[in-house]
């Protein structure tokens, strides 16, 4: 078992098979060997249909062995079932199972998952003792650095927010063994978006791991949290790279036709100019991603993304991007007004719009 260098103040292992091997014993440790004689420890496990069918029965045993009760909580994964519903459903069986906030609660999943239980992990009793197990590459790159959770509201993208106090996170490799073929491509956008602000390498190794099986991913995980610091140091702002145009994507098929991944990687593409669009297309068709947006016109995108910022829902939010400079290109953050931030998001829509979409006249626009 090894520590990742996530650069926070709580522990984030990893290792092939500590999820089912180390997690409740880690939990003994936390009350300093103290006499647990008559006191029952809980732990309420949250995960998904398809994850708890894999490995709920193996995760299981750890506990049974040094009589921590568990209870299985399973709830719908993906960004469409991320809310506030999800949350009062987890509240009410965490409430059910008799947890306290000296008890656990342990996430086993996905994105969608981990959000869903830190959301209710933060909520229930004040705060609870909370564990994140992440299955997908997306969560493994994210969780160990997340200081917040969000759920979606409708059609609308990360609508709400709480601070989430980890104990301690799990990676275990074998995890990513059983994401489905076609989910596979969605862990890679988040490690791109850190490439192309912090380490172009990254293109590199995430290629690597694409087209090989690998077993100890903590050298590539390190790499991956050693980008995001140096992205915090920095500005963290520049962490809201692309989100404008995902979001606008994602909640136009209300979370169904493009996964979070994949309306992420297609808005990363649209941010970058012409020259850089042409080597990044080679990378993305390796990494199974898409370059172009189908089954929906420009203006329908465009129209909602007006309606957003009409509503001023958008408007206060600054915006990354790329500026080149004597022969040199960086990221700056700006601050436009709402028609300059449209005007933006226009030039990069029609970038990674299908040429036979219609584009906006004049008075459709008007």
């Amino acid at each position: 078992m090894d520590r990742l260098d996530c650069n926070r103040s709580y522990d984030c292992f990893t290792g092939s098979g500590i999820a089912e091997e180390f997690i409740a014993g880690f939990i003994l440790e936390q009350y300093d060997n103290k006499d647990l004689s008559g006191q029952e420890i809980k732990a309420a496990i949250i995960s998904d249909r398809q994850v708890s069918g894999y490995y709920y029965n193996a995760f299981e045993k750890q506990f049974v062995l040094r009589d921590i009760r568990t209870s299985l909580i399973t709830i719908d994964e993906g960004e469409q079932n991320k809310n506030l519903s999800q949350v009062n459903y987890v509240i009410k069986e965490l409430a059910d199972a008799g947890l306290n906030s000296n008890d656990w609660i342990i996430a086993l999943g996905g994105g969608a998952v981990l959000d869903i239980a830190s959301f209710a992990a933060s909520l229930f009793t004040g705060g609870s003792r909370y564990i994140a197990v992440p299955t997908t590459l997306s969560s493994m790159a994210e969780t160990c650095c997340a200081d917040k959770a969000f759920l979606n509201s409708g059609s609308r993208k990360n609508t709400s927010s709480v601070g989430i106090s980890q104990t301690a996170v799990f990676i275990d490799p074998k995890y990513l063994s059983t994401v489905p073929k076609k989910f596979v491509p969605n862990g890679y956008a988040q490690i791109i978006r850190y490439a192309l602000l912090a380490d172009f390498g990254l293109l590199t190794e995430l290629i690597t791991l694409s087209e090989s099986s690998l077993s100890d991913i903590r050298v590539f995980l390190n790499r991956v949290y050693a980008a995001r610091a140096a992205i915090d140091r920095k500005n963290p702002a520049l962490l809201t790279l692309g989100d404008e145009l995902s979001h606008a994507i994602e909640g136009y098929f209300r979370f169904m036709n493009y996964s979070e991944g994949e309306a992420l990687a297609l808005s990363l593409f649209a941010t970058m100019p012409d020259k850089a669009r042409t080597a990044l297309s080679a990378i993305y068709f390796k990494l199974g991603l898409p370059t172009e947006l189908k089954g929906v016109s420009f203006n329908a995108i465009m129209n909602s993304l007006k309606e957003s910022y009409k509503k001023g829902a958008s408007s206060d939010k600054p915006i990354v991007c790329y500026e080149e400079k004597d022969g040199k290109g960086s990221w700056a953050i700006k601050d436009p007004s709402a028609v300059e931030t449209l005007a933006i998001l226009e030039e990069r829509l029609k970038k990674i719009t299908a040429p036979s979409s219609p584009i906006a006249t004049k008075d459709e626009e008007d």
